[in-house]
């Protein structure tokens, strides 16, 4: 390998997100590489002895544990590790730009459901988000909304389109972009915490008629609420989704 070759190192790649971004790169000269469960840090710095800069170019953190959990429930220490801990673990393989996957629901209040503002999840990633400002010197926090791309996660969104039934209400509201809008942010360069949201939200029952889907709908009502972020994509929710239909829905 050269070792002038630009380096990344991309966890979570198993699906989502950053299986879509580990494709991406790796189209390019770059030499990309994936953080695994069976991995250890060690590895990944052993890795970089002997290399020109002896450090990664890019790290881009993606990993995460995405159960619904609520404060009722019993949490397991591992959802904690895979949130938190992993973040402070990843921070210490040396490199040059620190990339960060957080969310939304990192802020107060964006994230409603049965009145409750706060969720675990959305807890873990403010933490998170504090720990890579505190020992990453040039970072990139990324808080998306809801994200739509090849390989992602069965979600609400997925059981809509297979004209499935869903547990939310049909006035839930949710916020959609999608992962290519991620990827022009992350080679945009522009430093600091970065919102990706769509210029307007849609309601569930708004979702299922766009695909054309008459779908039974559940009693938990969700409101994603990013009326009051600052928005970087000129474009709807629903010019996400139509996106997304014409790329993977052929």
């Amino acid at each position: 390998m050269n070792n002038t070759e630009p380096k990344i190192l991309i966890t979570g790649t198993r699906r989502g997100l950053g299986k879509f971004l580990h494709a991406e790169f790796s189209k390019s000269d770059i030499v990309v590489e994936q953080f695994t469960r069976s991995s250890t840090i060690d590895e990944y710095k052993d890795k970089l002895v002997g290399t020109l800069n002896q450090s990664y170019d890019i790290i881009i953190h993606c990993a995460a544990n995405v159960s619904h959990l609520t404060w009722k429930d019993e949490i397991p220490y591992s959802y904690f590790y895979d949130n938190i801990l992993l973040t402070k673990d990843i921070l210490s393989i040396p490199h040059k730009r620190f990339i960060y996957i957080s969310s939304v629901a990192a802020i107060e209040g964006t994230h409603i459901v049965s009145n409750h503002k706060t969720s675990p999840y959305g807890v873990s990633k403010k933490i998170s988000e504090s720990i890579v400002k505190q020992f990453a010197n040039n970072y990139q926090i990324i808080r998306p909304t809801g994200l739509l791309g090849k390989e992602m996660k069965k979600n609400t969104f997925q059981k809509i389109l297979n004209n499935e039934s869903i547990v939310l209400t049909p006035d839930s509201i949710m916020n959609y972009v999608l992962y290519d809008d991620v990827l022009d942010v992350i080679n945009s360069n522009v430093r600091g915490v970065i919102t990706v949201s769509a210029t307007d939200s849609i309601t569930m029952k708004e979702v299922a008629d766009i695909v054309g889907n008459k779908i039974e709908f559940g009693d938990i009502y969700f409101d994603i609420k990013v009326n009051t972020l600052e928005t970087i994509l000129n474009k709807s929710s629903k010019d996400s989704i139509k996106e997304y239909i014409k790329k993977y829905e052929k």
